[in-house]
């Protein structure tokens, strides 16, 4: 059989580090992984790149393909990176050991490398550092390597299945408490729950059902609002070079930036953080003080949509063209707010509009980035339970709603503890 190449470290879904792809999955829904922005980057005319076709990009990710395709691949991403002057990038992200089998540490860690020099590539007087988000990440990727090792030399151990399994609930156990800002009562039955769940013949009962599901959760809650508390500190060390109005000041200061957008349930519709995201913006950038702008007014700092996207007829009027283009900018927002996730170019259009000279544009728009992922997030977790719910009716004693949104909206705890932390540095 022929050598099959495959470009890619594949991810698995253990949630002390949730696959990269998920957190980009909610800010793009189009994009499923490497293979996509490589599909996006050939039809970028300027770079010049060896066509390779969508359906053998992904066959590279996924399955492998021939030497001599991989040979293709390998150099457009080089070629891109020198066209991108990031060739040095390269270098400096490659894994300086073997990456472990089961782990999503190492891919976080070229992500976010590769990010961070990207905006540094808009950045030409300060470049942006982040000292605590990197070294939360190198931490938790180290943990995650670690903890996975030794679930795999338990497995491998000449004794009784019972014994490799509580080697394997220790080595669990000792990460979250060190990792995680989970509480001694959910350390003892979440990891025990991840072990029952393993254990072979063990019976799945509603309750064990439940314990995995809120285990799967709450980890991702925990990666999820660690990552952002610390970003949002590094944030803060350099809040008077963002330039931002005082709400979305005392908003940070006080509030880890994302603190006031928890989603909520009004009676039986979620209000979600976009929704709150862009309810608040009308009172940060409202030329009056003492009165918020109105959704009308912010819907017209979106770009102008050309007239291919507007409903007017050939004998329309440049009152009527203009009336259209004001009614597509009002739906285009408003699919903003419900958590459709903006185009990058027309975002930062936006944002930039809305700020004008008297604001900086970058943290408005992190805080759209988090508000669209939250909001994508939250509404799939809540449909993902409703499924579970249909399928057995009875796990609705262990689990709700009410108990996944307070679970969600635990951040400013999160805030508070990495604030305290950077404090004591």
């Amino acid at each position: 059989m022929a050598e099959k190449v495959i470009i890619n470290m594949p991810d698995t879904l253990f949630p002390f580090m949730p696959p990269v792809w998920e957190l980009v999955g909610w800010l793009d829904d189009k994009c499923t992984g490497m293979h996509t922005l490589l599909h996006r980057m050939q039809e970028d005319e300027s770079l010049k790149l060896t066509p390779v076709h969508r359906q053998t990009l992904k066959k590279a990710y996924r399955n492998g393909v021939s030497p001599r395709i991989a040979e293709k691949i390998e150099r457009n991403l080089h070629k891109v990176a020198e066209q991108k002057n990031m060739a040095d990038l390269l270098s400096h992200i490659t894994p300086k050991e073997p990456i472990v089998r089961d782990t999503n540490g190492t891919k976080w860690l070229v992500f976010s490398q590769g990010l961070l020099e990207g905006i540094n590539q808009h950045q030409p007087i300060q470049k942006l550092e982040l000292p605590l988000t990197l070294s939360f990440l190198e931490k938790r990727a180290k943990a995650e390597r670690q903890l996975i090792l030794t679930c795999h030399q338990a497995r491998k151990m000449e004794t009784s299945p019972e014994e490799k399994l509580t080697r394997m609930r220790k080595a669990i156990c000792e990460v979250f408490r060190h990792h995680t800002l989970l509480n001694s009562q959910e350390i003892r039955s979440y990891s025990t729950a991840m072990i029952d769940a393993s254990r072979p013949g063990q019976q799945r009962t509603t309750e064990l059902v439940a314990e995995a599901l809120k285990v799967l959760f709450c980890l991702r809650v925990d990666f999820y609002h660690q990552l952002l508390a610390s970003f949002m500190t590094d944030m803060l060390k350099i809040k008077e070079s963002l330039r931002i109005p005082d709400t979305l000041t005392d908003a940070l200061v006080n509030h880890g930036g994302m603190g006031q957008l928890m989603p909520f349930l009004e009676g039986e519709k979620l209000v979600t953080p976009t929704y709150r995201l862009y309810e608040l913006w009308l009172g940060a950038f409202s030329l009056n003080s003492e009165k918020p702008m109105s959704y009308r007014t912010m819907s017209l700092h979106l770009p102008t949509p050309s007239i291919t996207r507007t409903r007017v007829g050939d004998q329309a009027t440049l009152e009527d063209i203009h009336n259209a283009a004001n009614e597509t900018r009002r739906s285009r927002l408003k699919e903003w707010r419900t958590g459709t996730a903006p185009k990058i170019d027309q975002l930062i259009a936006f944002i930039e509009s809305l700020t004008g000279e008297s604001y900086g544009a970058f943290m408005p728009l992190i805080m759209t980035h988090v508000a669209t992922a939250w909001t994508n997030w939250i509404e799939q977790e809540l449909a993902n339970l409703e499924k579970q719910l249909q399928e057995d009716p009875s796990l609705t004693v262990h689990l709700n709603r009410d108990w996944l949104l307070a679970r969600f909206s635990s951040y400013p705890d999160y805030w508070a503890h990495v604030k305290a932390q950077a404090h004591q540095r």
